[in-house]
């Protein structure tokens, strides 16, 4: 299949390298706009200057491909989705979908229409750790959980001038929706209502809140919470987080080495306390790339499609309506 890629930035370039690798690809045109990653992209990635355009339409007038790879600011990927889907293109996109929720609902609606395949590279969810999770809690391994408690201490985005430490909520809105879209596939449900207590520690280096405390409640009585501190300075946690999940059989807990533990201690006749093994995967990019070509070829959707993503999305934007409202939020009234 031929593809265009929408920005030459770092994330970009990232996945000029990976497409590289396929054997079932062909990039066949680039956009930037910008001269600094231009130069960049043709020098040290040698990309040939008459390949990359200055903008999508110049692109899509000159090329013909079967998919778009979209590594554009979150602001603008309904634009490029929507002159993509106007083409029949299929869109590999990095999340968010979007940076409002009502726009992120008319791209999965125009997707739909369009008939074409639209996924969000939720990579978070093709770790080790959370594909040997959810098997377990499927199995019955610790019964159905109750709790599920997720801690995130690290210093994030330490990067003077960016919109990460300029605008509000960002941790929420741009880090989080890894961590809630983990926290769906792992559980296989979505929550109810959220509620979130956000804060700035004096030593921080963002502009908004950058530490909070978040509680989700779920339809059979699970409640999940989320503790973060983005501008840790002391030990890290993983950048999947440390995970609890207790059941009445038992609990579940994720390592920042990458492991996955399991332990039954109390009222059972044989105590365990144990890692289990963990299941092989793909690096995730690789596994990404191979599910959204799956889907093409099976006429699927593909796992995170873009319709699925907004059930990842909502718990964001609720999460920071809460924050902002003070309130407990019901997920249904986005």
């Amino acid at each position: 299949m031929k593809c265009i890629i929408t920005g030459l930035g770092g994330r970009g370039l990232f996945w000029v390298e990976q497409l590289r690798k396929r054997t079932d690809c062909e990039i066949v045109g680039f956009v930037e706009p910008i001269e600094g990653s231009r130069t960049r992209a043709i020098n040290e990635y040698n990309i040939s200057a008459e390949q990359i355009f200055n903008s999508l339409d110049e692109a899509l007038e000159n090329v013909q491909a079967d998919f778009l790879v979209d590594v554009t600011p979150p602001a603008v990927h309904h634009e490029v989705a929507a002159k993509a889907f106007a083409k029949g293109l299929h869109v590999f996109g990095e999340k968010p979908l979007s940076d409002d929720f009502e726009t992120a609902k008319k791209v999965v609606e125009q997707g739909k229409a369009a008939g074409v395949k639209h996924m969000i590279t939720q990579n978070y969810r093709f770790s080790s750790q959370p594909r040997t999770t959810r098997p377990l809690i499927e199995s019955g391994l610790i019964g159905q959980p109750g709790q599920c408690d997720i801690k995130f201490y690290i210093p994030w985005a330490d990067m003077a001038g960016t919109h990460y430490v300029t605008e509000p909520f960002m941790l929420i809105n741009d880090m989080m929706v890894h961590h809630f879209d983990l926290m769906r596939y792992v559980l296989g449900q979505n929550p109810e209502s959220v509620q979130a207590i956000t804060w700035n520690q004096p030593w921080g280096w963002h502009a908004g809140d950058a530490a909070h405390a978040i509680v989700f409640k779920y339809a059979d009585g699970l409640v999940a919470t989320h503790v973060a501190c983005a501008c840790a300075v002391g030990s890290q946690t993983g950048w999947n987080g440390d995970w609890r999940i207790e059941g009445p059989e038992g609990s579940l807990e994720w390592k920042s080495d990458g492991t996955v533990s399991h332990s039954h201690l109390y009222r059972v006749e044989n105590p365990v306390q144990e890692n289990v093994e963990m299941l092989e995967v793909k690096e995730p990019s690789q596994a990404m790339l191979d599910e959204f070509f799956a889907a093409i070829k099976e006429d699927r959707q593909p796992e995170c499609s873009a319709e699925d993503n907004l059930n990842s999305l909502a718990m964001v934007f609720a999460a920071i309506q809460s924050a902002k409202e003070k309130r407990e939020v019901q997920l249904s009234e986005l």
